[in-house]
């Protein structure tokens, strides 16, 4: 923070007291505070941000007790310091992280919504990590009809969107899945980025973005792992990836090991993986999976027929269905 820079070096030239200011990763934070106290530094002030974090050294036996006092009252606290922007990306941040955190103080005051906000939650693929944001913000405003659409990085790879819902012409998950699909296109094409987007919740105050990150994270993961094929979706679909990708990873192998001794199956083609989830995604009705995969509904009855034969299972019926699902989770990944 350099509001903290600028005073940490005029009390410095004020006083000569030994004081540092510290700028690192969030990442490196907790080994830089520990590192810092064991050669005898005390921090006495700390705040983070979108990923950085700020520490303020003293060296504690140097320092009168008048002078330390002093402190509190020239170094603003984190929440006082930045703006609401800045509180709440430095916040999800940490929801990001798994880091048990609470919005800001006073949130609700600092910036009141007239309306609700949908939550889009895109992920870069760039090695480099986040999106550029100078050259995203033009097309977002457009996108959204310069509706006020809030921005929250979050390193290294995401960036959550608060969207007005006047802004999406009012509208339901699905239409709003809609504006997902457009997000995806606008930024593939003007962009040349490969984004996924999650659509989130319609959340009614800030304080409720914790959670929506949250859970636009847990699909995003699962897609990730299971799914990474898959660049746009609503939150609330693919729950067995979701359910699957939450297991601790010996709970995983366990189910893998177990589902090999159960169907000691051949490993399926891609053009077999590619049936069966078309024909799960369509709820197993045969006649729109042929439609998806631009095939005549004989040729698919056709390849089921051979999925049966080599697994034993038949995707057409529910029970096996579920156990193939099973398969394609644990064993293929």
């Amino acid at each position: 923070m350099d509001a903290w820079k600028r005073e940490v070096e005029r009390i410095r030239q004020a006083t000569g007291l030994p004081i540092a200011y510290l700028n690192v990763a969030q990442e490196d934070s907790e080994a830089v505070r520990a590192a810092q106290e064991q050669a005898g530094w005390e921090i006495v002030q700390s705040g983070s941000s979108a990923g950085r974090t700020w520490m303020v050294a003293i060296w504690p036996a140097q320092w009168p007790d008048a002078a330390r006092a002093l402190l509190t009252l020239l170094l603003a606290k984190p929440e006082q310091a930045g703006s609401a922007q800045e509180q709440v990306t430095a916040w999800l941040t940490e929801v990001a992280a798994g880091q048990p955190a609470s919005p800001p103080n006073g949130l609700e005051r600092l910036w009141a919504w007239r309306e609700r906000r949908v939550c889009f939650l895109l992920e870069s693929s760039r090695s480099e990590g986040l999106f550029e944001l100078p050259a995203l913000q033009p097309l977002l405003h457009d996108f959204f009809k310069g509706a006020p659409v809030s921005l929250f990085p979050i390193r290294p790879s995401h960036l959550l969107l608060a969207v007005p819902v006047s802004a999406l012409d009012g509208g339901d998950t699905e239409d709003w899945l809609e504006w997902a699909f457009g997000l995806h296109d606008l930024i593939s094409t003007e962009l040349m980025e490969n984004v996924r987007v999650i659509l989130g919740p319609a959340v009614e105050t800030p304080a409720l973005l914790g959670q929506a990150l949250t859970d636009c994270l847990r699909l995003s993961r699962a897609l990730q792992k299971y799914r990474p094929r898959v660049m746009v979706a609503d939150r609330r679909q693919f729950p067995l990836e979701r359910w699957a990708a939450s297991l601790p990873s010996d709970t995983a192998s366990l189910l893998g090991d177990t589902l090999t001794r159960m169907m000691p199956a051949p490993k399926l083609s891609g053009e077999q993986i590619e049936t069966l989830e078309t024909l799960f995604a369509r709820q197993l009705n045969v006649s729109e999976a042929a439609r998806q995969l631009f095939l005549h509904r004989n040729s698919l009855l056709y390849r089921l027929d051979k999925l049966t034969e080599e697994t034993g299972l038949d995707p057409r019926q529910f029970p096996d269905a579920v156990l193939l699902q099973l398969f394609l989770l644990f064993r293929q990944h």
